[in-house]
């Protein structure tokens, strides 16, 4: 995969990620399908970013399993049922992003832990309590954007570098 390619994922995921907060609200539907690119967008990035075999693995089931969940959203299976479904992926997504983080060092790693700890939180001690969705929000929308340019900078600058 060049370059470019590497670089430009992270950021096509970017902007599925902030659509997907943007159209939410106003179209389900709309919103279900930038959370479809964001998810997607990373998947061929694993096999390029740091990790073990279960950093990896917890990867590939954080972004196939959180795009299946857009998809039942997207076939109505039920708000509550969405919601218990994503908060269980967010596990995998909080092993996934600390292994890459702690791998790639630097600004992806001071970013990306947080991020990382903080999904895991919620999902396991905040995903019942009021407001859960904007404590989420609030937590991870400026984190992931920040991490996800952290990555395409760690591929323009060659991949491994250190941010």
């Amino acid at each position: 995969m060049t370059t470019g390619i590497l670089v430009a994922l992270p950021l096509v995921s970017l902007a599925g990620w902030l659509s997907m907060f943007g159209l939410k609200h106003r179209n389900l539907f709309a919103g279900d399908v930038a959370g479809l690119i964001y998810h997607l967008a990373l998947i061929p990035l694993i096999e390029h970013l740091p990790g073990g075999p279960e950093v990896k693995f917890a990867g590939y089931l954080w972004l196939y399993m959180d795009a299946l969940v857009d998809m039942v959203s997207i076939n109505h299976i039920g708000e509550k049922i969405v919601w218990a479904l994503r908060m269980g992926v967010h596990l995998f997504a909080a092993i996934w992003i600390c292994g890459v983080s702690w791998g790639l060092g630097g600004a992806a790693m001071w970013i990306g832990m947080p991020l990382g700890l903080f999904l895991a939180v919620h999902a396991i001690f905040l995903a019942d309590v009021s407001n859960s969705r904007a404590i989420l929000a609030i937590g991870v929308v400026p984190l992931m954007s920040a991490w996800l340019v952290a990555l395409a900078l760690s591929f323009l600058m060659g991949g491994s570098a250190q941010l």
